[in-house]
């Protein structure tokens, strides 16, 4: 029967109210063309969970339902026949297909309905529970930590203090080398840092004098235009300061 296709419920069990019933339809090779399922209205007898799987398998497509069903008993549902899409835009709708399935009852059989009490209502669940217990592991935790590290570094001692960086001045060689190179800016900045520690707070004679002289004329030329030759001049100045 062209109509009428393989139905498979994946349940091993007797399913039973409220419980999920899945059901597979294959539809077979469909080439290009698209499946599209439809809704399943079951009314109150029960309703669909979610929308349908459509997936390739062996067999080729099939189309999965899942749904629960509110009322025991043999029941007979009819799932509504998919669409196929083909890629012209044509579509086919495929006929419906039937199956029967017995749904167990969840209240004890062989007891009169009449004579069973319902179970009492339950309490509130509570969406979030305040516990202390995370906090005071945290803080236990971190207190710990603490304890251990000063311990470590009471054992250890202080680190001993680190020297202060010496800074490494450019030999008078290299100052002389490099205004023969032409660099004079680069060598009065040398000779400035060299010659300025000869000066000692408070001093004050003819030699520091002519000194602070040749600084300041450094200071004023090495950064702004001027002649080769006056650069270098005071290249020759500072470096015969330097050997005085």
């Amino acid at each position: 029967m062209s109509g009428m296709l393989l139905l498979l419920l994946a349940q091993a069990a007797a399913p039973t109210v409220g419980d999920t019933i899945r059901i597979e339809r294959v539809v077979g090779d469909v080439g290009n063309a698209v499946v599209r399922p439809q809704l399943w209205t079951l009314g109150q007898l029960g309703e669909q969970l979610g929308p349908a799987e459509v997936v390739q398998g062996a067999r080729g497509v099939v189309v999965r339902y899942a749904l629960v069903l509110w009322y025991p008993g043999a029941q007979t549902i009819t799932m509504p026949g998919p669409v196929v899409v083909r890629r012209d835009g044509s579509s086919d709708t495929l006929a419906t297909s039937s199956y029967r399935v017995e749904v167990e009852s969840v209240l004890p059989s062989g007891v009169p309905k009449s004579t069973l009490a319902p179970k009492p209502a339950r309490g509130t669940v509570r969406i979030a529970e305040v516990s202390w217990i995370p906090p005071v592991l945290l803080g236990g935790s971190a207190l710990l930590g603490l304890a251990l590290a000063a311990l470590w570094r009471r054992r250890r001692g202080r680190a001993p203090p680190r020297p202060a960086p010496v800074a490494v001045l450019p030999t008078p060689e290299q100052l002389e080398r490099w205004a023969e190179a032409g660099e004079y800016r680069a060598a009065l900045e040398g000779w400035s840092w060299r010659l300025a520690r000869r000066i000692a707070p408070g001093k004050q004679d003819e030699a520091l004098v002519e000194l602070q002289a040749l600084l300041d004329d450094i200071s004023r030329q090495v950064y702004l235009p001027g002649e080769s030759g006056q650069l270098a001049r005071l290249c020759e100045r500072a470096a015969r300061m330097e050997a005085a």
